[in-house]
């Protein structure tokens, strides 16, 4: 009885083995390796392209590009070959896209290329801040440290807007299930309603003010419904025409600084990341101008932008950025400009803006709290009025018939 366990076990080792050499074969054969500008897609079938199309305009996210940095800073500080490293870690992310810019950067450092070059042919995956950066610490001689700092800074971006998201979660998915509801009800449960009451015998006359006008969005809805998605569409691509226009877009940014709550919010993560990139470029070696000019190109308000760039065109003419600063506290309050004021009088720029980005990581941290705090009742109100008037709508014609009855 032993043997034959024995050799049922031994089977079935085989067995899983012989699996498992089957999976690692697909596999392979799945990840293949793609160097951009070697890789010939013209040879390839129709589904193997369409494949390719949609891997190289995939996004990838920033906690992959954190942990890449962390883990090359360490395998650099351990005396692995740069370019044996940036294999080993396109070999090991799960992520296809990214996986094959680091097999072309692997590629290109091995042509004689710097990596700072090599980064340089992805701009929308590696941003001006982190290539130049690693530029700075190829330059110095200190790129494990440069990269560790980068990878902290990811980090740190990468939690600030997971704390983003999540405060948007609520009340974007109550109004979704509302506007959800609120459809249905005007597309099937009105109509059948309406043909309900006049069939009991009221006339439209005899309907109160929130029926007749929830009869109205029903007809329009289920009579119209091609015309009000071709004006949707019609009113959003003006918008996007006027906020891709030089004017609409700075009164678009201007518009959502200042909204109550959310354009307090809004500066504040815009102040958080001019100081966390200023501080890393800064201690990155980075002349101040070089810096304040990845910073104008990595800033998504336009607003931000434009200051930026009128505090360079001030700094090459001999201010202080404190001083170019202090006069747009609508942009930057108080706080960040003395201590700014401050660092350049004691040349640690790069140890106060830390200082500065951790006092508004805790403010945002806070503020998100209260905000969606704040978010609740106001949500629970706004359910609350819409669930009131649609039931005064549909239940005051039907006590209307019953009295009839």
């Amino acid at each position: 009885m032993k043997s034959l366990d024995v050799k049922k076990k031994e089977g079935t080792v085989r067995d899983l083995n012989e699996l498992l050499k089957k999976v690692s074969a697909y596999s392979g054969r799945r990840r293949k390796q793609v160097i951009y500008g070697v890789y010939d897609r013209s040879a390839q079938p129709l589904l193997t392209r369409l494949d390719d199309f949609i891997v190289d305009h995939s996004h990838v996210p920033l906690q992959e590009k954190a942990y890449f940095f962390h883990l090359l800073a360490v395998m650099i500080d351990a005396g692995i070959p740069l370019i044996q490293s940036v294999k080993m870690l396109a070999n090991r992310t799960k992520h296809e896209r990214f996986r094959r810019i680091l097999d072309t950067c692997a590629f290109s450092i091995g042509q004689g290329k710097r990596f700072s070059e090599a980064m340089s042919r992805f701009p929308d995956v590696f941003g001006e801040m982190e290539i130049g950066v690693v530029r700075s610490g190829e330059a110095a001689g200190n790129m494990e440290k440069m990269l560790f700092k980068l990878s902290e800074q990811l980090d740190k971006s990468h939690e600030l807007q997971m704390k983003l998201v999540t405060a948007s979660i609520y009340p974007i998915a109550v109004l979704a299930v509302l506007v959800v509801v609120a459809a249905g009800m005007l597309l099937w449960i009105i109509p059948g309603l309406v043909d309900l009451l006049r069939e009991g015998g009221l006339q439209d006359k005899d309907f109160p003010f929130a029926t007749k006008f929830l009869i109205g969005l029903s007809s329009a809805f289920s009579n119209y419904w091609w015309a009000i998605a071709f004006g949707v569409l019609i009113l959003f691509l003006i918008f996007k025409v006027y906020i891709g226009s030089d004017n609409g877009r700075f009164k678009w940014d201007l518009f959502k600084l200042k909204i109550p709550v959310i354009g307090t919010l809004r500066r504040r993560v815009l102040v958080l990341r001019f100081v966390s990139m200023l501080g890393i470029l800064i201690d990155s070696g980075l002349p101040v101008v070089h810096a304040l000019k990845i910073i104008a190109t990595s800033l998504s308000s336009e607003i931000y932008r434009l200051k930026t760039w009128e505090v360079i065109a001030k700094v090459q003419s001999g201010e202080k950025i404190s001083m170019c600063l202090a006069d747009a506290p609508f942009l930057f309050d108080e706080t960040v400009t003395q201590m700014l004021g401050i660092a350049e009088q004691s040349a640690s720029i790069g140890l106060i803006s830390d200082k500065i980005a951790s006092h508004y990581d805790r403010e945002i941290d806070n503020a998100l709290k209260r905000l969606t705090s704040l978010f609740e009742p106001i949500m629970i109100v706004f359910v609350g009025a819409t669930v009131a008037i649609l039931a005064l709508a549909i239940l005051t014609p039907i006590f209307q018939l019953s009295s009839l009855v």
